[in-house]
């Protein structure tokens, strides 16, 4: 068995997972993709969605396999006869593993790209194709650092914290070049996607990140960041969950709203909106960077100020 971690769990399989942090754990989800192809059948739709219940659900993939997710600690994989083995590698590192994260009781998963500024982390929101992995790409190249990518749980105490997935941020060659990756030394990842992978292992934290802000990415022919309050707020967190519209019998509705108005009591959300243009990819990722830095200078004013009023020292 191969063994893994990712999103604080020990992941053993028996099938190469290459996008995971390879570590020996102790088991938390084991994996186990079948050699025979018997029990398959091809869905009509690339993917379907077979069962959905907060303890098991089924979902097949076209020319790819079934995928049985059992209490979050078992992944079991009927492959479709000659199945793409790297489009299976892809989906149990990524839809498998959010399914997993929700039968284990993680309420608030966030569809979002998620990196560290200063220890603290940001997370970029939108729907698909809205540009987050390009404007974490953005942010990386500015020397900040992978925290998740697509998947982000979110642990509600205090401070709020997301749970990192594995170092590999997802992008697209035109972001990488421009962006001054170079493509040779990046994870082609597979035709289909025609996307590329980028892979820091060296400075990537395991553990819980405390959370600073979100950011919804929205279309203009302007640059600016405004927050968003009230119910509007609550709306985009609801929209930007991870699965909310396929897996919705998979987790409780009530309890996810409750757990968004949460989040929005100690963490702002605002709206990134900027040009879509690759020339000014860098430009937003300096305005959202120093934006993020005045926001914790901010931070630091205010508790500064409170401790002086109190008649504490101030260091």
């Amino acid at each position: 068995m191969y063994k893994y971690f990712a999103y604080g769990l020990g992941i053993h399989s028996n099938l190469v997972l290459p996008e995971l942090l390879e570590l020996d754990t102790e088991c938390d989800i084991t994996v186990t993709v079948k050699s025979s192809s018997q029990g398959y059948v091809e869905p009509s739709q690339p993917r379907e969605y077979l069962k959905v219940s907060p303890q098991e659900t089924m979902v097949a993939m076209k020319g790819v396999g079934i995928f049985h997710i059992i209490n979050g600690a078992e992944v079991i994989v009927t492959p479709a006869p000659n199945a793409d083995q790297r489009l299976m590698q892809l989906c149990l590192s990524g839809s498998a593993m959010g399914i997993s994260l929700y039968q284990r009781g993680f309420s608030l998963i966030l569809h979002a790209s998620a990196v560290a500024v200063d220890h603290q982390v940001i997370c970029f929101l939108g729907h698909s194709g809205a540009g987050k992995s390009s404007a974490a790409a953005a942010m990386l190249a500015r020397g900040h650092k992978i925290v998740s990518d697509d998947i982000v749980p979110v642990i509600l105490e205090s401070p709020v914290k997301v749970v990192p997935g594995y170092p590999q941020m997802k992008m697209s060659p035109e972001v990488a070049t421009t962006c001054g990756y170079d493509l040779e030394s990046l994870i082609y990842l597979h035709p289909l996607l025609g996307e590329y992978g980028y892979r820091r292992e060296q400075d990537f934290a395991c553990k819980p990140q405390q959370l600073h802000s979100l950011y919804v990415l929205v279309d203009s022919d302007e640059l600016a960041i405004e927050e968003v309050r009230s119910q509007g707020a609550i709306l985009e967190l609801i929209t930007n969950s991870y699965g909310i519209c396929s897996l919705q019998q998979a987790f409780n509705r009530e309890q996810h709203l409750s757990q968004c108005v949460e989040l929005l009591r100690s963490i702002p959300i605002y709206k990134l909106k900027r040009p879509r243009s690759l020339p000014l990819l860098s430009e937003v990722a300096k305005y959202v960077e120093d934006h993020v830095q005045c926001q914790m200078g901010n931070f630091k004013r205010k508790v500064a100020r409170r401790f002086t009023q109190s008649g504490a020292e101030v260091c």
